[in-house]
């Protein structure tokens, strides 16, 4: 048996080595299991990145927006491009990312979204038509070759929380991933801070909830429109730069967080943002373990499977807001 100490995080190892005994002997590797659910700490993170732009634009204003995806391969690819032609550092990129992406989701909004208010099925439609158009564009640009965004070497290297004898680490979790959470849940609460605790967020509030009672009393509900639809862009900017680092940059990566980012909305919850969280946690952990006991495929099917039944008897989500009749 091992001898484990824990020179960060943990302080009491005899447990840990009672249940790694218990679960060798039994052929179950529990430092497996725990690498594995950090690894979900990971996948929580990007899970929560994705789908905050989307709790903005499906939540708040009700845009069934199927090109959320492509707002996040933009954000990649502006941090691609500062970074291959002025050398920055990806850190630096982040404030860009959100900026282009922001300004090119207010045009959206002015030139498409605005004229479908209130018809979700030809919102639908557009917004699928323009993922091909962005997709298509960013192809003419870029060709369809891979491109690759360098991680900042202070954000390389793991974590160690458990080490054996020797002083090598047996479970750790990566400083990049770390990073991910960090700002993800910065987002969060910057979020949160901007919808209930600034007059723009009782303005967005009051918009969505009675768009002429607001209009009555002097809301500019087109600005607002404008400026909650880009700040939804926005965060899929910044989503979009900081997992570029993690994977190949190509016109087709967002297609691959889209439904994990619909499944994070539905499941916490469409009317609360903080149901983001928990859905990001649920399905992100879930992910991690499911695919350690069994493989990863098999783990998505559960997972999707979960989220079919849930929304088959709880349509609004886990957490709703409570509304009078």
């Amino acid at each position: 048996m091992l001898d484990y100490t824990f020179p960060t995080l943990f302080s009491t190892p005899h447990v840990l080595i009672a249940q790694e005994a218990a679960a060798s002997n039994e052929g179950f590797d529990i430092l497996t299991l725990l690498n594995q659910a950090l690894n979900g700490i990971g996948i929580v993170g990007i899970l929560l990145l994705t789908g905050l732009g989307l709790a903005i634009t499906f939540g708040v204003m009700r845009i069934i927006n199927l090109a959320h995806g492509e707002f996040i391969m933009l954000g990649a690819y502006v941090t691609f491009v500062f970074q291959d032609a002025f050398d920055l550092d990806l850190l630096m990129t982040i404030p860009l990312a959100f900026l282009i992406t922001a300004f090119i989701g207010a045009v959206v909004e002015i030139t498409i979204i605005r004229r479908l208010y209130g018809h979700p099925l030809e919102t639908l439609l557009a917004t699928w038509g323009l993922s091909i158009v962005l997709q298509g564009v960013v192809k003419l640009i870029f060709t369809a070759q891979l491109k690759y965004v360098k991680a900042p070497a202070y954000l390389s290297g793991n974590l160690p929380l458990v080490s054996d004898d020797s002083g090598a680490a047996v479970v750790a979790i990566s400083y990049y991933r770390l990073f991910i959470v960090g700002v993800a849940l910065a987002l969060l609460g910057l979020t949160l801070y901007l919808f209930y605790g600034t007059s723009w967020g009782r303005q967005i509030r009051a918009v969505t909830q009675n768009r002429d009672m607001a209009k009555c009393l002097g809301v500019n509900t087109k600005l607002v429109d404008m400026g909650t639809f880009a700040y939804g862009c926005g965060l899929a900017g910044v989503a979009g730069s900081v997992i570029s680092a993690l994977k190949s940059v190509a016109p087709p990566m967002g297609q691959d967080y889209l439904v994990d980012a619909w499944m994070v909305v539905v499941t916490g919850g469409v009317d609360k943002l903080i149901g983001i969280l928990a859905g990001s946690l649920l399905i992100g952990e879930a992910n991690a373990i499911i695919a350690f006991m069994l493989n990863d495929p098999l783990a998505r099917v559960i997972v999707l499977g979960a989220v079919i039944i849930l929304i088959r008897y709880r349509p609004e989500g886990l957490f709703t807001v409570q509304k009078r009749v």
